[in-house]
């Protein structure tokens, strides 16, 4: 197979190259399953920010108890 992807410059790929490639589509409930597991991921992932953003406000309470600044 030729190199399709080597170098800084833009090779062109033939109607024939393309047609070579096989892509799998998985089935439709294939599909439902891993966009399940994506959403449950990104829940998961906004709940942590979310956990994050709770954290660093408590530290920062916690640092200005430390350091308490004097006001003038």
């Amino acid at each position: 197979m030729n190199d399709l992807g080597a170098g800084a410059g833009f090779k062109e790929i033939s109607t024939s190259t393309l047609k070579a490639f096989q892509i799998s589509i998985p089935k439709h409930i294939e599909q439902q399953k891993i966009a399940h597991c994506l959403s449950s991921l990104n829940e998961v992932i906004g709940l942590e920010s979310h956990k994050l953003d709770t954290l660093k406000n408590l530290k920062k309470g916690l640092m200005q108890q430390l350091f308490p600044q004097e006001v003038a």
